[in-house]
C-alpha cells in the first residue's frame, strides 16, 4: 500500500520502540489500515468480523497504555483510485456475496463503508470519536499531524509521507512474542526530520517517486525502479524535482541537445571537449592542458547524470499525461481544514458495548463485561473530579465504586493496585445471565482491575491512606537485638576490667546462696582422696590380669627386699570433674600431705612397710626413699629446696647422677610408686 520502493528507501532511518514510549501521546490512526490487517489474517468467511475483535484489542491496549488515539475514517475515494479499491474489494472480500439491502461491491467502497460503520459504532461505544475527512484517511491523518493536533499518525500506508505527515508509525503490535514481548509490543517510528538531514529526501521527491515507481494512483514509468529514481534525486533539490520533470516536456530542446552530445562520437567521454578518448589517452586534450590524457573530473561524473535523467526522460515521455498533475494536486493540495480537534474521552457505555459484542462477534455477556470493566475504571479514574458535575447532567450511563484495595501490583514494571470494585446502585445488575454467573470461581476477582497507583492515589487518597495503615505491622521485639546488647555490655565489662601495667588478680570464686542450701556446692578434693580411690580400686581387681612386667627389686640398707604383693594404681577415675578447680592447690597437697591412719591401716593390711618421714620436711609420702630409677622431677625438686639450707646432707652427685644414653627405658611415675616400700 502507498508509493513504491519508499519503505526500502526509509528503512534504514527508522527506530523500533516499545509501545509504552507511545504514553502521554495523541496519535492519529488510519483504520482502514487495520481493518485490512485483520481480514489479511483469516478467511472473510471464517471470520467476517476478525477486523471488530482486532480492533477493540488494540484500542484497549492504547486506552490503558495512556495513549489517546483519534480515529480516522475514509471519506470519498479519488478517482485516481477506483481501480485500486476495485482490486482490493475483490481480495478482501472474495467469496462474499453483496449484501441484499442495497450494499454493492464495485469500484466504490460501499461494502467497505459498512464495514468502517461498525467499527465507528464500537468505538462509540468506548467513548471514543471518529473522525472523516474529505479524502482518503491517511491524507486527514497526515494533516493532522502536520498542523500539530497529533505527535503522530499509525497506519502501514506510505502515502502519508506525500501528503505530509512527519512522524509514521508502522507496524503497530501488541503481541506478547518476540524481541519486546516484555515491553507489551513495539511500534516502527519514521521521523522525516531524521531522513531529510541525512539523505536529502523531502515531500516534493517522495511525490517524483511515486510518478515514477507508481503508487496508489499509478502504475509509474514502465522501466523505471528505485536506483535509477535516486540517482535523479542526488543531482536536484527536493524544492527543484518536480519543476526539473515538468521541464521534460516544456524544455525539449534541452534534452536534444544532451542527447546529441551524448551520441557524438567525436566528443570525449571523460572530459567532454572535441577528440575521442583515445587520442586524448595518447597526446593529452588541448582544452584540459595535459599531455598524456584528459581531466576527466569535470565531465565524466556530469556525463552518467545527464544520461540517466535522459534515459528516465525518453520512458516518462511515452505517457502524454506525464507527469500526471492530478496526482502531485493529490498529494501535495490539503483537502481538509479543521480549526480544532475534541480529543475528550467520553464515558464507555458497557451495556451497550455487551449487547454489541454478543450480537456482532459472539461474545458471551460475562466475557464482554470482564473485558470492558478496566476500560470503564480508567476512565472513571482519570475524570474523577467530573463525575459530580456529570451526575447532576445526567450524562452517566452506570459507575462503579471502589470498595478497598486488595494489594499491590506491578505490571510491566509500573506500580499498581488491584481494586475491588461494587455496583451499589446495580446499574448493570441482570446484564450477566445467572447462568453465567455461577459459572464465576471468584467473584472477587471478577470485579478486580489493576490501576497506576498515581492514578489511584489522585482520585481515591483515602482508600489509599487506609490501606497504607492495613498494611504497617506492629515492631516486635528482636531476641537477637538482646543478645547482641548483653554480648556488648560483657565484652564492656570485661574490657573495664583489663589493666596494661598489672596482672590481673585472681578472685576465688563465690558460691550464690541458692546453691548452698541446695548442696550444690561441689566439694575440693584432696590427696586422700584420690590415693583411696585408687588403692580401692586395685583391692577389687584381679591381681593377676592386670600385671604387665615383672616384680621390681627394691633396695633398703643395702638389703634386697621382694614385694610381698604387686599394687597397681587404677588412674581412670583420677581426673577432675570440675574443670575450673584450681591445679596449684592439689600439688601442694601432693607434695606436703601426708598419709592418713586410716590409709596406713589399710596398706599394712596388704602388706606394705610404712615408713615415718616426719623427721624431713621436704620428705612427701608421694617420693620414693629407696626409687629404683632416678625421677627427674625429684632430682629437680631437691636441687631446688636442699641447695638453700645447710641443715640439708650433701646429695652425692654420684648417686643420682642420670645416665644420658637413651639405652634406659622409662618407668613411669606410677610405676615406680607402686615399687617403693612404703
Amino acid at each position: 500500500m502507498g508509493i513504491k520502493y519508499l519503505w526500502n528507501i526509509l528503512t534504514p532511518f527508522c527506530e523500533k520502540k516499545p509501545l509504552y514510549e507511545l504514553q502521554g501521546k495523541t496519535v492519529a490512526v488510519d483504520l482502514s489500515c487495520w481493518i485490512c490487517e485483520a481480514q489479511n489474517i483469516a478467511e472473510y468467511q471464517v471470520q467476517p468480523k476478525m477486523y471488530l475483535r482486532n480492533l477493540y484489542f488494540r484500542t484497549s491496549f492504547l486506552l490503558l497504555m495512556e495513549v489517546y488515539p483519534i480515529f480516522v475514517l475514509e471519506g470519498k475515494a479519488p478517482e485516481l483510485k477506483y481501480d485500486t479499491i476495485s482490486a482490493r474489494n475483490a481480495i478482501q472480500f472474495k467469496g462474499a456475496k453483496p449484501k441484499t439491502d442495497g450494499v454493492t461491491t464495485g469500484k466504490g467502497r460501499t461494502r467497505f463503508h459498512y464495514v468502517l460503520k461498525q467499527c465507528a459504532e464500537m468505538l462509540g461505544y468506548m467513548g471514543l470519536a471518529c473522525l472523516t475527512g474529505m479524502g482518503e484517511a491517511e491524507s486527514f491523518c497526515a494533516y493532522l499531524n502536520r498542523e500539530g493536533f497529533v505527535d503522530g499518525c499509525i497506519s502501514q500506508d506510505s502515502d502519508c509521507f506525500a501528503y505530509g505527515a512527519k512522524t509514521v508509525y508502522r507496524n503497530f503490535s501488541i503481541s506478547t512474542q518476540g524481541s519486546h514481548a516484555a515491553s507489551g509490543g513495539s511500534v516502527d517510528v519514521y521521523s522525516m526530520e531524521k531522513v531529510e538531514t541525512n539523505l536529502g529526501f523531502g515531500r516534493n521527491k517522495i511525490i517524483a517517486l511515486a510518478l515514477l515507481c507508481g503508487s496508489d494512483y499509478s502504475n509509474g514509468v514502465d522501466g523505471v525502479g528505485k536506483d535509477s529514481s535516486l540517482k535523479l534525486f542526488e543531482k536536484y533539490s527536493d524544492e527543484e524535482i518536480l519543476n526539473r520533470m515538468r521541464n521534460w516536456r516544456r524544455n525539449g530542446h534541452i534534452f536534444e541537445e544532451f542527447e546529441k552530445k551524448l551520441a557524438d562520437k567525436n566528443i570525449c567521454t571523460s572530459c567532454g571537449h572535441n577528440g575521442k578518448l583515445q587520442a586524448h589517452n595518447k597526446a593529452g586534450c588541448v582544452s584540459c592542458r595535459t599531455t598524456n590524457g584528459c581531466d576527466f573530473t569535470k565531465y565524466k561524473e556530469e556525463r552518467l547524470y545527464i544520461k540517466n535523467e535522459v534515459n528516465i526522460r525518453n520512458k516518462a515521455l511515452r505517457d502524454i499525461n506525464f507527469p500526471n498533475e492530478d496526482l502531485i494536486s493529490e498529494y501535495s493540495v490539503t483537502k481538509d481544514s479543521i480549526s480544532k480537534v475534541d480529543l475528550n474521552w467520553e464515558q464507555p457505555k458497557l451495556v451497550n458495548f455487551v449487547k454489541f459484542t454478543t450480537k456482532h462477534l459472539g461474545w458471551e455477556e460475562v466475557y464482554s463485561f470482564e473485558k470492558f470493566l478496566p476500560i470503564l475504571t480508567r476512565w472513571q479514574l482519570l475524570n474523577h473530579k467530573n463525575l459530580a458535575t456529570l451526575s447532576e447532567a445526567n450524562k452517566l450511563h452506570g459507575i462503579l465504586h471502589p470498595e478497598y484495595i486488595k494489594k499491590k501490583r506491578a505490571p510491566k514494571g509500573v506500580p499498581s493496585y488491584e481494586i475491588k470494585w461494587l455496583d451499589k446502585e446495580n446499574f448493570f445488575k441482570g446484564l450477566i445471565p445467572d447462568s453465567q454467573l455461577l459459572e464465576i470461581e471468584d467473584t472477587d476477582k471478577f470485579w478486580s482491575t489493576i490501576e497506576p497507583q498515581h492514578l489511584v492515589e489522585k482520585a481515591y487518597p483515602e482508600l489509599v491512606e487506609v490501606f497504607k495503615q492495613s498494611k504497617v505491622k506492629p515492631k516486635k521485639s528482636s531476641r537477637i537485638k538482646k543478645k547482641e546488647t548483653e554480648v556488648l555490655e560483657k565484652l564492656s565489662n570485661s574490657m573495664n576490667n583489663i589493666s596494661l601495667n598489672e596482672p590481673p588478680i585472681k578472685k576465688p570464686k563465690t558460691f550464690k546462696p541458692e546453691e548452698k542450701k541446695e548442696g550444690k556446692l561441689k566439694k575440693v578434693k584432696t590427696l586422700d582422696d584420690f590415693l583411696k580411690k585408687a588403692v580401692t580400686n586395685n583391692f577389687n581387681r584381679n591381681m593377676d590380669s592386670v600385671l604387665t612386667s615383672t616384680p621390681v627389686k627394691h633396695i633398703s640398707n643395702g638389703v634386697t627386699l621382694t614385694k610381698k604383693q604387686d599394687i597397681t594404681l587404677d588412674i581412670s577415675n583420677f581426673e577432675d570433674e570440675d574443670e575450673e578447680s584450681d591445679l596449684s592447690n592439689l600439688v601442694d597437697n601432693i607434695l606436703t600431705k601426708k598419709l592418713s591412719d586410716s590409709i596406713k591401716g589399710e596398706l599394712k593390711i596388704l602388706g606394705y612397710e610404712i615408713k615415718d618421714c616426719s623427721q624431713n620436711k621436704h620428705c612427701s609420702s608421694f617420693f620414693m626413699n629407696s626409687p629404683a630409677e632416678i625421677d627427674l622431677f625429684e632430682k629437680t625438686f631437691d636441687e631446688k629446696y636442699l641447695s638453700d639450707e645447710n641443715e640439708e646432707t650433701d646429695i652425692q652427685p654420684e648417686k643420682h647422677k642420670l645416665d644420658n644414653s637413651f639405652d634406659v627405658s622409662y618407668i613411669p611415675l606410677f610405676q615406680r610408686l607402686k615399687n617403693k616400700n612404703l
